[in-house]
């Protein structure tokens, strides 16, 4: 098998449900943010970057399975996620708008009264127990939706990075706990390594702030130990999911653009190509969680 046919059946694994309520939050906010980025827009900018990235975290939640004693079944309230593009077509040909509408309200009692508790809640009162992987990488979620927020306003770019960095942090947690293949994460070290080549002498010296450069090069180990885990536990677990390989490379390239607006050249097309690189990411790390058990 060439090259090329092994990448296609790679990425045809991938899945993303287009009429899951979180991924379609984003889907609509995006293109607002990126409209308010152009004109410069600054409420814009307030209202719909927090909702963008609200809407991978709904995702998240609307990804992750229920107890089957909750309030709503998990199958059921799961009704807007599918496993592929060719199922969620049939669905639009064959329900009509209420029937949608209907799948909505459904899953959003599974994210509000299914999900949200058990994760919120001790082991000892909530009726599941999610798996660590599941736990990090909800946490890494929030943070991520903590430093796009204090990422706003130019003066947060330092705290921003900081919960981003935390948040990558979680993300190698999740991934690690997840399984790691010793082969497999030895191709994300030498991908890294080559980027690091490329990346370290074109970015570093045009920081000249020593506590913004030392907290950049924070950030690029971290990021760095990110998608070297996540190319490590793609051949292991149960299940064999790409998002994560893709999800943590776009997340890594993204990051290019928001280096190169902030310390090397400002233009509206850094936005317009890293906000999508960095939404998608998100999106298909969170649909990592459909492949995640109840602990009960």
């Amino acid at each position: 098998m060439s090259f090329v046919q092994e990448l296609s059946a790679f990425v045809h694994q991938i899945c993303l449900s287009p009429y899951n309520i979180g991924v379609q939050i984003t889907a609509v906010a995006l293109p607002l943010l990126l409209l308010s980025e152009t004109v410069n827009f600054k409420l814009g900018r307030w209202i719909f970057k927090p909702l963008a990235s609200l809407g991978f975290i709904v995702a998240a939640l609307s990804y992750i399975p229920a107890n089957n004693t909750s309030f709503v079944a998990s199958s059921t309230a799961a009704a807007t996620t599918f496993s592929s593009w060719t199922e969620a077509s049939k669905v639009l040909t064959s329900n009509c708008a209420v029937d949608l509408v209907t799948a909505y309200e459904l899953e959003l009692k599974h994210v509000l009264f299914n999900i949200a508790p058990t994760i919120l809640s001790s082991p000892p009162t909530s009726a599941a127990v999610h798996t660590t992987y599941t736990k990090a990488m909800m946490g890494a979620f929030v943070l991520g939706f903590i430093g796009d927020v204090l990422l706003i306003p130019h003066r947060g770019f330092l705290p921003g990075l900081v919960s981003f960095l935390a948040g990558h942090a979680a993300f190698m947690v999740a991934f690690t706990f997840h399984g790691q293949d010793t082969v497999a994460r030895q191709t994300g070290l030498s991908f890294v390594a080559a980027m690091a080549a490329m990346v370290g002498p074109w970015l570093l010296p045009k920081i000249k702030n020593k506590i913004m450069r030392g907290a950049v090069v924070a950030y690029m180990l971290v990021i760095s130990g990110m998608v070297i885990t996540a190319f490590g536990s793609i051949n292991s677990g149960q299940d064999y999911l790409p998002e994560r390989i893709v999800g943590a490379l776009m997340f890594f390239f993204s990051d290019l653009f928001v280096a190169r607006q902030h310390f090397v050249h400002k233009t509206v097309l850094n936005k317009w190509i890293g906000l999508p690189l960095y939404y998608i990411a998100q999106i298909l790390l969170a649909s990592t969680l459909r492949g995640q058990q109840v602990l009960v």
